[in-house]
């Protein structure tokens, strides 16, 4: 349900309303330590949370912080006109599998604050040297649709907020159709600033001390679990989040940027640029002419022999081979000037045998029909990537950058010349 940011309603008795998730959950709301429970600076119904908090006369940088009175904003709500930064986070189908696919984006408000910075020496799995450690309490959220013509449309002003201080349901079973908000770890972007800069029909704003960047939430819910202080501060405060910022993830484009380009400047490949950023994935139907092969056409559209026959399962196409007394492995696919990678690949019950002990006298293997420089016949329709390496990138969207200690997948790597993969 959304809510009007001036406050939310009141109820006859005089009583402030609960967010559904917090009910039960803060037995000493009832008691005379209401509004003391933690230090904030004072709020009232009629603070507008777009207008920055100098300027409600609530209280001075040189003040001690006030507790909130009994009867003002009830304290899920009391940071809302302190919130600093906006996030974007992706709800995905899956959310533990290889390639989630996005079904929803979350925008959330945030209160948060700097905790560190990911040193060489601090690093685990998920962070990376550089990232800045940041922590705080949810103020609220909305949920948008993954497809938009305005990639910063999550940057508007106004949204259809939902409960304040929480994302928007609990999760249900792993069912796309059920599920109804965000999982931590996940990824997503970022902007840190003074929110009353943000514009009503959304954009990236001008703030001179303000960060757009790639954010990796590693976990939702109150710092001590479900009891003790995490009992008492998460339904007070909202929904406590812990995040990496990543300052060089994410990157504007400018006019004339084209995946070639950004590959050569950041040290990456264009099938990494592509993998990371699905809206880079689309495809197109090309109808091929005389001399095209999977190198020509691997070539031309910036992609690998091995996207090519995964996209077209005519390029799949193989015949069999009969191995002789000692044949091994490696032995076939030198004489067949193939890939060992490649050989497995159409032989998948023998992906974990040696590439050195003997093959069994008289075994079938599949072998490509089509290698690497094997002529195509003019005329076939193939699916390629739909963005052409040299295609000039719009300029004012955002995309995702890999990190610099990532290595490529198999996929990525450029299939050495003459070996068919």
């Amino acid at each position: 349900m959304a809510r009007s940011p001036g406050g939310p309603d009141v109820l006859a008795s005089g009583e402030q309303p609960l967010s559904p998730l917090n009910q039960g959950l803060n037995p000493l709301r009832g008691s005379p330590l209401w509004g003391q429970l933690v230090a904030l600076p004072s709020a009232s119904p009629a603070i507008n949370p777009r207008t920055p908090p100098a300027l409600h006369g609530s209280h001075s940088s040189a003040a001690a912080p006030l507790q909130a009175p009994l009867g003002a904003l009830p304290l899920w709500l009391a940071l809302q006109p302190y919130a600093n930064a906006r996030l974007c986070l992706f709800e995905v189908d899956r959310p533990a599998s290889k390639e989630p696919v996005p079904i929803r984006r979350h925008v959330i408000d945030c209160f948060l604050e700097q905790r560190g910075i990911v040193s060489g020496y601090t690093y685990t799995a998920i962070t990376i040297p550089g990232d800045v450690i940041l922590s705080g309490y949810l103020c609220r959220a909305a949920v948008l649709p993954v497809s938009t013509s305005n990639t910063f449309d999550w940057l508007a002003a106004e949204l259809e907020w939902t409960t304040p201080g929480f994302r928007g349901e609990l999760p249900l079973p792993w069912d796309p159709a059920l599920l109804g908000t965000v999982q931590a770890p996940c990824e997503g972007v970022m902007w840190l600033g003074d929110l009353a800069l943000l514009a009503p029909e959304g954009g990236l704003p001008n703030g001179g001390r303000a960060q757009f960047a790639g954010c990796l939430v590693q976990h939702f819910g109150a710092d001590y679990g479900p009891g003790g202080i995490g009992l008492l501060s998460q339904p007070l405060l909202g929904e406590a989040i812990q995040l990496l910022l990543r300052p060089h993830s994410v990157l504007v484009l400018r006019p004339g940027d084209t995946l070639t380009l950004l590959a050569e400047r950041y040290g990456t490949t264009v099938a990494t640029l592509r993998r990371l950023n699905p809206q880079l994935e689309s495809t197109q139907t090309i109808t091929t002419v005389e001399g095209d092969s999977l190198a020509v056409l691997a070539g031309r559209h910036g992609t690998t022999e091995t996207r090519l026959r995964s996209l077209n399962p005519l390029l799949m196409a193989s015949e069999p081979y009969e191995t002789s007394e000692g044949e091994t492995l490696s032995t076939v696919a030198a004489e067949q000037q193939l890939s060992l990678t490649l050989l497995r690949q159409f032989n998948p019950d023998f992906s974990s045998w040696p590439r050195d002990e003997p093959l069994p006298a008289g075994t079938t293997l599949l072998l490509p029909l089509y290698r690497s420089t094997t002529p195509i016949a003019p005329g076939l329709e193939l699916l390629v990537p739909g963005v052409m390496p040299s295609s000039e990138l719009p300029a004012g969207e955002w995309i995702y950058l890999p990190t610099r200690r990532s290595r490529p997948t198999d996929e990525e790597i450029p299939d050495p010349p003459g070996e068919g993969g």
